[in-house]
């Protein structure tokens, strides 16, 4: 697909609730392209013209299926009082819970992987400690998971173990790592089911998916929050839990008896 029908397709796939009421000349100057685009588009994924596919836009809307896209959140203005912080940070999570579609994808994940004999967790830099949590998670009712670690270059190993009824978690947002899309590709054939949680569907590890859990994400403020991702996978195991009617151990059962600190 030519560039500029990319960035056109991108934003109306972002964006379904503009290609649904707003005109085309006016949908092509928000996605930065020519009208002319838009009705390039149209024909280059079959359709006669760009109104039939507003119409089914619309349709969609009409019949309450879907809501809008959540979007990214805005921009934080680094010049507040603390209150404020904690407010954006707090609305980073609760923003999760405004579309049906975050909820869908959140349940056709958990019956993927409860489904899974054994369910691989594989994340870099601020993604690991999400996948890292995740795999925690599951160990307190006993479901099998094996957290993917690159540390001394042997981390992915474990995937030669893996079978084609077991799955991958994989977390990855942009930008990506070229490791996390080598590990997609690896556990795609292999045959793992692979459930993505990441902020776009158009990303690289999405197009190797099963299932995508698509988060929106906040603009930097200093970092890039990963709120919104965290609480995305402790949702998923909390899923994954109630579909597989887990008993929930003590944590402090689960390691040898003298890790967690007791008062003597």
């Amino acid at each position: 697909m030519p560039q500029q029908l990319k960035l056109a397709a991108k934003y109306m796939l972002d964006h379904p609730a503009e290609v649904a009421f707003c005109s085309m000349r006016e949908l092509a100057r928000k996605a930065a392209v020519g009208h002319t685009t838009m009705m390039r588009l149209a024909h280059w994924v079959g359709f006669d013209g760009y109104e039939e596919i507003r119409s089914r836009y619309r349709a969609i809307f009409a019949a309450g299926s879907v809501r809008p896209h959540v979007g990214a959140l805005p921009a934080v203005d680094v010049h507040v009082e603390p209150d404020n912080v904690i407010a954006t940070f707090a609305r980073q999570t609760s923003r999760l819970a405004e579309g049906r579609e975050f909820s869908q994808q959140l349940v056709n994940a958990a019956q993927i992987l409860a489904r899974a004999p054994r369910i691989f967790c594989f994340g870099l830099r601020s993604q690991y400690a999400v996948a890292h949590q995740f795999t925690y998670a599951l160990s307190h009712f006993r479901k099998p998971a094996v957290l993917l670690d690159d540390t001394g270059g042997t981390g992915m190993d474990a995937l030669w173990n893996s079978g084609p009824g077991d799955a991958l978690l994989l977390i990855s947002i942009a930008p990506h790592a070229r490791l996390s899309v080598e590990v997609a590709r690896k556990a795609s054939c292999r045959g793992l089911a692979i459930v993505a949680i990441t902020d776009d569907r158009l990303s690289p590890v999405a197009a190797l998916a099963r299932a995508s859990i698509l988060v929106p994400l906040p603009k930097r403020f200093y970092f890039q929050s990963i709120t919104p991702v965290l609480a995305a996978a402790e949702i998923l195991a909390g899923l994954i839990a109630q579909r597989s009617n887990a008993e929930i151990d003590d944590p402090a059962k689960l390691g040898e008896p003298d890790v967690y600190w007791r008062d003597s």
